[in-house]
């Protein structure tokens, strides 16, 4: 079946009927053995960026926040008897421009169609998804890949708007295995300006991402998952087809789950100090039954 994209065959149908979890079957035991062959020190590094009060979702204009954390008890609100406790709420967006996080399949339809070719007004409702929510994607241990496209252009970040092709990924993850994890890094939280204002229309700014072309180096090679240090999509889109053609192309179509706003820095700096590209990658998202995405704290163990 092909998509709207050339060159790209849908995997509908590739792990049978119903299935939930699309590439994620091909991080198997397998891939866990591959990952843990790849640990040498055993340093651990976290994947996610902080999740601070305030932080905008979308539009800063707007004055939209994604992540709110609350004090529910502290020193003063319980300080009798010999127990003191402090305790705290979290409330959080489950995706946007700026936290850390993951896609389920069903965050996304296209034509009114999910991932598998589900109809996507018999899954989303109300109370949450139906199926292909992101319970179905966890736990995950698998080996990974950065591709630290900044580096091999030899610049410490891409300008803002760099949408990243099939060659970029080709030369910068060469090593990228059926069923490893493909992060891919633009250097956007090393730029004076994690997101530039775009023309007027433009949504969501300048934000360096992946071009849709990209996609088809992410089949080729059978990645599991993909992630980036940004949202995705590149914006402005590159191309006039559709308005978020990478979330629609991996979601939808390939069933590749994405991460998104990853702090990559720290492991691109430690992976060029030992001459490697490929480590050991988890993500355990919440498990939220019925959600369509989660905030989440990969971590990668070289």
């Amino acid at each position: 079946m092909e998509t709207f994209w050339p060159g790209i065959t849908a995997n509908w149908g590739r792990w049978g009927h119903g299935d939930e979890r699309g590439t994620l079957n091909l991080a198997g035991p397998d891939r866990v053995r591959a990952a843990a062959a790849t640990v040498r020190s055993g340093r651990a590094l976290s994947l996610a960026r902080p999740f601070r009060t305030g932080t905008p979702a979308y539009y800063p204009q707007a004055g939209d926040t994604a992540f709110e954390h609350r004090m529910i008890t502290w020193w003063g609100s319980n300080a009798g008897g010999d127990v003191q406790a402090a305790s705290d709420r979290v409330s959080s967006e489950c995706h946007g421009l700026e936290i850390t996080h993951m896609d389920a399949l069903s965050h996304i339809a296209h034509r009114g169609r999910g991932y598998g070719g589900r109809e996507f007004a018999e899954i989303a409702g109300p109370e949450g998804v139906a199926g292909c929510d992101i319970t179905s994607a966890a736990p995950v241990v698998t080996r990974a890949v950065l591709a630290d496209v900044p580096r091999l252009h030899g610049v410490d970040h891409l300008p803002a708007g760099t949408a990243v092709g099939y060659d970029d990924l080709a030369a910068a993850a060469p090593g990228l295995e059926p069923g490893d994890a493909l992060l891919v890094r633009t250097g956007r939280w090393s730029a004076p300006a994690p997101r530039e204002e775009g023309e007027e229309g433009d949504r969501y700014g300048r934000l360096s991402g992946l071009h849709p072309d990209a996609l088809r180096f992410v089949q080729e090679r059978d990645a599991a998952v993909v992630g980036t240090d940004g949202p995705g999509d590149a914006f402005p889109v590159p191309v006039a087809e559709c308005r978020l053609p990478v979330h629609v192309l991996a979601l939808v179509y390939l069933g590749v789950h994405l991460v998104h706003s990853m702090a990559l820095d720290e492991l691109a700096e430690a992976l060029a100090a030992e001459d490697r590209t490929a480590f050991m990658l988890t993500l355990a998202p919440l498990a939220v039954p019925g959600g369509t995405g989660s905030p989440i704290t990969p971590v990668a163990v070289l």
